[in-house]
């Protein structure tokens, strides 16, 4: 009898096994999909300004977005903000970079008063830090709600920091991702966005381990 009950289960282990390869070979796009929206949430909305997510140096494709949402009027003002490196880790030959920003969006076409530059230090947890001088410099200034727009798999980590930073200020956050090199519906087809995706998943669970964003991010956008 143990030995007859043996093949059985072996062949009930391979046919869930079978179902299982076909289930995924035939839904595998839904599920990356899926995972790429994960870590990128989107969220459409009207705020008083638009953040373009801290960086050492400013992506062109997000500054048109948010151009592009200043001009549409969902936005009332452009905030950039700009990662200041040490001395040492200063780009060779790049002058001042902020007022270069500044005179390159007054180029554009956009006034000194639709637009507002913050610097912050690249201290760790630097996604938290930059949250918490932004959105108290925006307080103070009466902000009430932004856009966050940020760069593809980071917009999670991203938008829960800020979020959770906005919250006792009273700040609505609208997390909007953007993307500079690849399709958001087909990105598993790179392989360093593949690493690129790891990588921010990573970032992402350790921020939750530390408790820098709550576990309910996991769950709610």
């Amino acid at each position: 009898m143990k030995n007859s009950r043996v093949p059985r289960k072996i062949n009930l282990f391979l046919a869930f096994l079978f179902v299982a390869i076909v289930f995924l070979l035939l839904s595998y796009k839904t599920i990356l999909i899926k995972a790429g929206n994960f870590l990128a949430p989107e969220r459409n909305g009207k705020a008083d300004v638009v953040i373009l997510e801290g960086s050492d140096l400013i992506k062109w494709n997000a500054v048109k977005i948010g151009i592009g949402l200043l001009s549409s009027e969902k936005v009332n003002r452009l905030v950039v903000v700009v990662h200041q490196a040490s001395e040492n880790a200063r780009p060779f030959a790049l002058p001042d970079y902020p007022l270069l920003i500044s005179k390159n969006l007054e180029d554009l076409g956009l006034k000194k008063n639709q637009f507002l530059i913050i610097t912050v230090p690249s201290n760790r947890p630097v996604t938290l830090t930059e949250a918490r001088i932004v959105l108290s410099i925006l307080s103070q200034n009466g902000v009430k709600s932004t856009i966050l727009l940020a760069e593809g798999f980071h917009t999670r980590r991203s938008y829960w920091a800020y979020k959770q930073v906005g919250l006792p200020l009273g700040i609505e956050v609208i997390p909007y991702p953007y993307f500079v090199d690849f399709r958001k519906d087909i990105w598993w087809q790179q392989i360093d966005v593949l690493y690129e995706y790891v990588n921010q998943l990573l970032k992402y669970i350790y921020y939750l381990i530390r408790g820098y964003i709550p576990l309910k991010s996991i769950f709610v956008t």
